[in-house]
């Protein structure tokens, strides 16, 4: 309010100002805008304050130049609305345009940081049609331009208008618009992912930001290098960038800057593995001020920093939480930037319509003009004139019903699924809320069922995904059908629809049957499709509070319908149903990024087994423990000096007790069961030996990233793979000429089966033995397979020589590749060969 107040006393002290520039006070008003830039907002703010009694003194055009800096301060102290009330009443006088075209690249900058995206692209729009009036702030323009288009998701548009930009400031000296320019050319960068280029231009944007004097900036580009060096690993380095564009922000007062900072500081920290106390510090900080602020990307950001901390910490199922966390969060931005996306093409729809109504004034004034040079045609023009308004109020009649239409059709796109044409999954559950708690409060019965197609995967892989997509699509319609206006019907998403009553568990019962009475077999290029659904049915009771549970337990119905028979309807709260499972041993491999790798089979045989034993990654973990929270975690056996011989016997003698009890058993282990791996072949050679059934399922092996990862093929120049250890205790001959793998690289040289770490004097002899057919400078490879989708895998290049000073994990992987041409045998040598160095038989 005091701001408000001082505000308002500025405005009244303006009136009845002299009509040309004082120059006694111009020494004041020029050094005013130059803290504005230069300088703490405070000192600039205390300045406008010291001027104020002197305002009265001021010329209009001085008066609206100590206005923009104040505005402009408003921006960087967080105050944008009240900034963008002032840009409001500021850009409607008449200003001069060098200082309109400045006002306008401010005020769209306020605006889209407050998330007024109809009022930021609107200013955008009149902005650039000033753009001609004022040449020498062009560059700030159209920087703003490409900041906006950035954000509706067009980071070509963006990159393209930063360089116009950018090209335009190089021609003069202003080192301002040169840092400002460099600094969207960077973010343009960054959107499109090329980290090294757009850390280039962040090292440029600090040199022009310094010469500038602008401390806003500097600290920006110094937060972007922090950004870049951590997209591509290099963390140590991206907290020390981060903790100088912190202090920085601090110094200048900007706290916006100050919070992306702390976000920064703390992910890299994280990243690096130093200083965990603190990253979990300014992350519960941060994440508090966005969750007040609801800036779903930066609380996304914060969550999954979060979630790798809980990582680092060996906690899966806090890391798991706020990976959900964060997929929340992403979804909600996404809704964001869709409405980013609404504005802006809002307001290109409402430019077109103005220039469709201007061009109706210039005909209608064609045709004035007409009828005043021409009386003797007057009648004739008149009837014209007629018809010819009478056409364009039919075209624009025609044309706002189509921009009527396109709304209507946009709105139903984003609330219906676009195959079945039933609700998607955010709008069933806005919906839901809703209706579900009016139930409530009318004490009126309320059921919730899930349903989803049998063997969805085999229509697919036997039919093909035209004819999964019409199944779908047959179902909706059936669906959308039965229930009618009875409830609420949507897809949740693949196979998987979720129904809404306002009706008791028995009524959503009779309305499932009727549905599969509806069902029947399809038509598809000519092929006969069956299929059947399976149905979970809950009903809202006294220990049901929320729509979200009231769904969970109809999911959970439904996950008992599947493994009972499937083509069923079970009701949650029932009995059990029956199990008919065989005892034995089946042992699966999770692969290595458990999301993507995990085979259909795998999944199936975790869900069926009584009993599920997982040695595998905290990630894989997590992901198993979400559907599977009975799993028992293999990891527990493993502890720091402990003889990991002991562990595998009592790993082994843990299976094989549930096994011998007579149960299904399902061992879950990492990346392919069966490579670099005793126990899983021991237990099940031991169940065999005791007849019972016991077999193998294949998993994605780190071997076979490591093919894909680095494109190489084995079948080029043959393949030796070996663990590290192996090689150094046996008397084993290595083909140089070939690829070589050594796996657990970092337990080199441990005979003790204690160890988890690398040790330098273990690599050193390795070295030393491998040197017997490399040379020092030979490159190897240190590579790290991925997690998640979301990582990178490491691939590190570096000389033989080297390996004992790099960083191992316990799976780090030492890739050696061949050295020199291949030399054909003898015996197939001729005097015109046909083969070439590198691959002798490909020309056969």
């Amino acid at each position: 309010m005091r701001r408000c107040r001082s505000a308002a006393a500025l405005w009244l002290a303006l009136a009845g100002l002299p009509a040309f520039a004082n120059g006694a006070l111009e020494p004041q008003v020029a050094e005013i805008e130059r803290l504005g830039v230069a300088a703490d907002w405070r000192d600039t703010n205390a300045k406008i304050q010291a001027l104020s009694p002197q305002l009265p003194a001021l010329s209009p055009e001085q008066r609206q130049r100590v206005e923009f800096v104040r505005l402009r301060m408003l921006v960087v102290s967080g105050d944008e609305r009240l900034a963008i009330n002032g840009f409001n009443a500021l850009l409607k006088e008449p200003l001069p345009p060098p200082l309109r075209a400045r006002a306008y690249a401010t005020a769209i900058s306020a605006a889209a940081n407050v998330e007024e995206w109809t009022q930021a692209f609107t200013w955008l729009d009149e902005a650039l049609s000033h753009l001609s009036e004022a040449p020498q702030e062009s560059a700030s323009l159209l920087g703003v331009a490409s900041y906006l288009h950035t954000l509706v998701g067009e980071p070509e548009r963006a990159h393209e208008l930063a360089m116009r930009a950018l090209n335009l400031v190089e021609k003069g000296t202003d080192q301002r618009a040169r840092c400002v320019a460099l600094s969207d050319v960077a973010m343009s960068e960054d959107h499109r992912h090329r980290y090294r280029e757009a850390e280039r231009w962040r090292r440029r944007q600090i040199e022009a930001c310094k010469l500038a004097g602008d401390r806003i900036f500097t600290a920006n580009a110094k937060y972007g290098i922090a950004k870049m060096a951590a997209a591509q690993g290099r963390h140590v380095e991206a907290a020390a960038w981060a903790e100088q564009a912190l202090a920085e922000f601090g110094s200048a007062g900007f706290t916006v800057g100050e919070w992306t900072a702390r976000v920064m500081l703390a992910g890299s920290l994280v990243g690096a593995g130093r200083d965990l106390e603190r990253a979990e510090r300014l992350l519960t900080d941060t994440l508090r001020h966005y969750r007040g602020l609801k800036h779903q990307n930066a609380i996304a950001e914060t969550e999954h920093h979060l979630a790798l901390l809980a990582e680092k910490r060996g906690d899966p199922a806090g890391a798991l939480a706020h990976y959900k966390q964060a997929s929340e969060a992403t979804a909600k931005a996404e809704s964001d930037a869709r409405q980013r996306r609404v504005a802006f093409l809002q307001v290109q729809f409402d430019t077109r319509l103005k220039e469709q109504q201007i061009a109706l004034l210039e005909a209608e004034k064609q045709v004035a003009a007409l009828q005043v040079t021409a009386a003797q045609r007057r009648q004739w023009l008149l009837w014209v004139g007629v018809g010819g308004l009478a056409l364009v109020a039919m075209l624009l009649t025609l044309l706002l019903r189509r921009a009527f239409v396109e709304r209507r059709r946009y709105r139903w796109q984003s609330e219906h699924d676009g195959l079945t044409g039933l609700y998607n999954y955010q709008q069933v559950r806005k919906l839901g809320e809703a209706a579900f708690a009016a139930a409530r409060r009318r004490g009126q019965p309320f059921t919730a069922i899930v349903a989803d197609v049998d063997r969805f995967k085999g229509v697919n892989d036997h039919f093909g995904h035209a004819a999964g997509d019409a199944a779908l699509r047959s179902l909706g319609g059936w669906i959308a059908e039965v229930v009618g206006a009875r409830g609420i019907a949507g897809r949740s998403g693949g196979d998987e629809f979720t129904i809404l009553l306002k009706d008791d568990a028995a009524q959503a019962e009779a309305l499932l049957r009727q549905l599969r009475e509806r069902i029947e077999p399809i038509e598809v290029f000519g092929k006969t499709v069956h299929f059947s659904i399976s149905s979970g049915v809950c009903e809202a009771g006294e220990g049901i509070e929320t729509l979200e549970q009231l769904v969970h337990e109809a999911d959970q119905a439904l996950y008992r319908a599947k493994h009972s028979g499937r083509n069923r309807i079970v009701r949650a709260g029932g009995d059990e149903p029956p199990k008919s499972r065989q005892a034995g041993l089946v042992v699966v491999g999770s692969g290595i990024d458990f999301g993507r790798h995990a085979s259909e089979r795998c999944l199936s045989e975790i869900r069926e087994a009584e009993v599920v034993f997982c040695l595998v990654n905290p990630v894989a973990l997590a992901m198993i423990c979400s559907f599977r929270p009975d799993a028992i975690n293999l990891g527990v056996h493993y502890a720091p000096g402990k003889d990991r011989r002991e562990t595998y016997r009592e790993i082994d003698d843990r299976i094989m007790a549930e096994v011998r009890a007579g149960r299904r058993v399902c061992a879950v282990f990492y990346g392919h069961p069966g490579v670099f791996a005793d126990v899983p072949h021991r237990v099940v050679r031991q169940a065999r030996a005791e007849g019972i059934p016991a077999r193998m399922e294949p998993g994605i092996s780190a071997e076979a990233c490591l093919y894909a990862d680095l494109g190489l093929d084995p079948g080029r120049r043959g393949v030796q793979s070996m663990e590290a250890t192996h090689l150094m205790v046996y008397d084993r001959q290595l083909d140089s000429a070939g690829l070589v793998l050594l796996w657990q690289v970092a337990l080199a040289g441990d005979l003790s089966c204690t160890r988890f770490h690398a040790e330098r004097d273990g690599l050193k002899a390795l070295v030393d033995r491998l040197l017997r057919w490399y040379p020092p400078e030979h490159e190897v490879i240190l590579y790290e397979a991925a997690w998640l989708p979301i990582e990178q895998p490491r691939i590190e290049r570096l000389a033989l020589r080297d390996l004992p000073d790099a960083r191992y994990a316990e799976y780090t992987t030492l890739v050696i590749p061949p050295l020199g041409p291949l030399e054909p045998a003898p015996a197939v040598m001729t005097s015109e060969p046909r083969a070439t160095a590198d691959s002798p038989t490909e020309a056969c």
